[in-house]
């Protein structure tokens, strides 16, 4: 296959073991357990190409920060912050409760009987529909690489099917553009069966593992799913240096 059709990860082992990079059109899957640096990884994976990346437990400015104390340009990255949106969206419905409050302090006992024989509207709590957010922003996309970080934000505010359905409506976007879409998500928090249904999407699936050897850890990096190219899973081990995210020894699963 020619290098036209992949395109890089920006991580030279990585795309050494997935021999090229990742298709264009493929949407991946990454799993990560806790302590695994899978936020790292999704950093590292828009320092090369044009991105969109949706950033949800880290505001923009956290993001940035990160990736300059990495080396990182995040100049070739257009940022959509969730996590900002979702932050102001908390003080707001804070500061209406307070400010009801304060009014409802100030009445005397009668007139707050009065008031409750009589009905009074509950507050409303009026949010910002975030996965629509992303549905529009991944539908307009012109980028090379989309890349969600993380999932998990949105299975705590949506249904599972929700979801579901909005990642259909991303990955066949992204077949159509020829780009390269990337789902950040916890393993083991989710439930078996949603997992499952997330890895039949996916056309490729990466996984994070970090397994105790007595006192030390060791991190792995596999490749447990790429569609159509059975040759390519394979398995490394990692480790998070200076300079972020580091495969070294590779072993290719026959």
């Amino acid at each position: 296959m020619s290098n036209d059709e992949f395109i890089s990860t920006g991580i030279d082992k990585l795309d050494r073991l997935l021999e090229g990079g990742i298709l264009r059109g493929f949407t991946t899957l990454i799993f990560g357990s806790p302590g695994s640096s899978i936020e790292i990884l999704s950093k590292q994976l828009s320092i090369t190409g044009s991105v969109l990346y949706f950033t949800t437990e880290e505001t923009k400015d956290e993001v940035v920060k990160t990736m300059s104390r990495f080396g990182w340009n995040p100049e070739n990255i257009d940022f959509v912050d969730i996590a900002s949106k979702y932050s102001q969206t908390i003080l707001t419905r804070e500061e209406k409760r307070v400010s009801i409050y304060e009014q409802r302090s100030k009445l005397k006992i009668k007139e707050l009987i009065e008031l409750g024989s009589s009905g009074m509207a509950p507050l409303v709590r009026e949010e910002e529909d975030f996965l629509a957010i992303l549905s529009n922003k991944i539908r307009l996309s012109s980028f090379e690489k989309i890349i969600i970080n993380s999932l998990d934000f949105f299975l705590s505010r949506y249904s599972q099917e929700e979801v579901l359905r909005t990642l259909h409506a991303a990955k066949i976007n992204n077949i159509e553009k020829k780009s390269v879409l990337f789902i950040i998500m916890t393993r083991g928090i989710h439930g078996d069966i949603f997992e499952r249904r997330m890895e039949g999407i996916a056309d490729c699936i990466l996984e994070l593992e970090v397994i105790q050897k007595g006192s030390t850890f060791e991190r792995f990096l596999a490749v447990k799913k790429m569609r159509n190219y059975a040759k390519k899973i394979g398995i490394a081990r990692y480790v998070i240096d200076s300079d972020g995210f580091v495969l070294e020894m590779i072993e290719r699963i026959m």
